[in-house]
């Protein structure tokens, strides 16, 4: 061809249609490497939060019964600190003292009302908008967990509907609760224990990576399951599946001496963490309280006469008021210690019903609690959903398992662990919520398994 002809463009014959250009596949979209940058997908999930928050009105503060209804005990106890009154009275003002909750999230809260004032709408706004934060900061661990676990495209994927899947959304902006700041908190040392562990896995190829044990690395493990235990101290169950697994890794890949001692340095902050509340409590109370004292309450909610494996409300002091005035009268501790008595009697005179209701608490874990919404299609599309994302999770943890994945272990003692205390206790959807992240990722890397090619290697 002449060099002149280069040049020229190519004139459409007359009556000739232009062929439409095809279409981006989503395939094609998410191979652009500014959507695969997970600050990109940190910025579009919280900007898509805080929309919903503002179109939603949930930063709205509702004056019924002063308010209880925004943050609840965490509500109550955060006005009792911006007044200047300390951490106490979890229901109404004027009880005293509390150990009903973990500390972080209602100083958290109460540094929120000192700004921004108690029970207002610039509070309202404030505290969802600071939960969004922590909601969309979850994308960081999830991208790189699911990349270390199943590779890149599971991790641009996992993220991707972490950040814009509502129901991810749906405990920050709705409530004034830990349960955004635990979510995060567990997804980080999940992620760290993989990283110290020197797992990476490429699906069913594995990298090779060798543990390594590092001061820092065991003191910031420490730092962030002390955080945790402040946070959501029921997350703790956990802790012995994770902290053995990863020591045991790294004891036989290197020194077992130098593995042991950073070990027990990490133990010794995560003490010292949990200390400084565990002394606060016994300076208050005279006695040993680890984080929370209202155990024995729940024991009793989910275990008593006419239970049924749910939270029973018209039991709570919050709602009813006979219990309140228990409540008031006996003092926190000597409530909670009459509700466990109550509930342990009646687990021991009727110990086929505990094992019925725990049965049934389980199952309302994974499939999803009853809710009277008035229309039985959307009702029961809802739990069918929830039921399904188990189903799948739990499959992406077979497929790890079966492909030998050293990752597994983590995945399936995290998924046995976290619910147990639920069991005995009673069922709510909320609680699910701080193993969901790594939930996703399982299911994502189902379908990465289930692909003919992908399966082999989803890079």
């Amino acid at each position: 061809m002449p060099p002149n002809q280069l040049a020229i463009p190519h004139e459409r014959a007359p009556g000739s249609v232009q062929q439409p250009s095809p279409p981006r596949s989503w395939r094609r979209i998410f191979s652009d490497p500014l959507l695969q940058r997970p600050a990109t997908i940190f910025w579009a999930g919280l900007i898509a939060r805080e929309i919903a928050i503002f179109v939603g009105h949930t930063y709205r503060v509702s004056k019924l019964e002063g308010s209880f209804g925004f943050g609840w005990e965490a509500g109550r106890i955060a006005r009792s600190i911006a007044l200047g009154q300390g951490f106490s009275s979890p229901f109404q003002p004027g009880t005293g003292p509390t150990a009903w909750l973990a500390p972080i999230y209602p100083y958290l809260l109460a540094g929120v009302f000192k700004v921004f004032g108690v029970y207002t709408t610039a509070s309202g706004i404030a505290i969802l908008s600071i939960n969004s934060v922590f909601s969309a900061l979850t994308i960081f661990p999830v991208f790189y967990l699911a990349r270390r676990t199943f590779g890149p495209r599971a991790a641009v994927w996992s993220a991707w509907l972490a950040a814009m899947l509502p129901y991810a959304w749906y405990w920050a902006i709705k409530w004034a609760w830990e349960t955004s700041l635990a979510t995060l908190l567990l997804a980080c040392v999940f992620l760290l224990a993989l990283r110290m562990a020197g797992t990476e896995w490429r699906g069913k190829q594995k990298v090779e990576c060798v543990p390594h044990s590092r001061l820092k690395d065991w003191l910031f493990f420490g730092l962030l399951w002390g955080t945790i235990a402040l946070t959501n101290p029921s997350l703790l169950l956990w802790l012995p599946f994770c902290g053995l697994w990863l020591l045991t890794r790294q004891m036989r890949a290197e020194d077992s001496t130098r593995a042991l001692r950073h070990a027990i340095a990490s133990g010794l902050l995560f003490i010292a963490i949990l200390g400084s509340w565990i002394a606060r409590n016994y300076l208050v109370f005279d006695r040993f309280i680890p984080v929370r004292s209202n155990f024995g309450a729940e024991l009793h909610m989910g275990n008593a006469e006419g239970a049924v494996g749910l939270w029973r409300a018209w039991m709570h002091p919050s709602v009813n008021a006979v219990e309140f005035q228990k409540y008031k009268q006996l003092g926190e501790l000597e409530y909670v210690k009459m509700n466990q008595r109550e509930a342990l009697e009646f687990i021991r005179s009727h110990p086929r019903t505990f094992v019925t209701l725990c049965l049934r608490r389980a199952v309302y874990y994974w499939y999803g609690t009853l809710r009277d919404s008035g229309n039985v299609v959307l009702s029961e599309g809802r739990n069918l959903g929830y039921l399904l994302s188990s189903i799948l999770a739990f499959g992406g943890f077979w497929a790890m398992w079966r492909n030998r994945n050293p990752a597994a272990f983590l995945f399936g003692s995290l998924l046995s662990a976290v619910p147990l205390i639920y069991y005995v206790t009673f069922a709510y959807p909320r609680y699910r919520a701080p193993i969901e992240p790594e939930m996703l990722v399982l299911m994502i890397g189902l379908f990465l398994y289930a692909e003919p090619q992908a399966g082999r290697n989803p890079e």
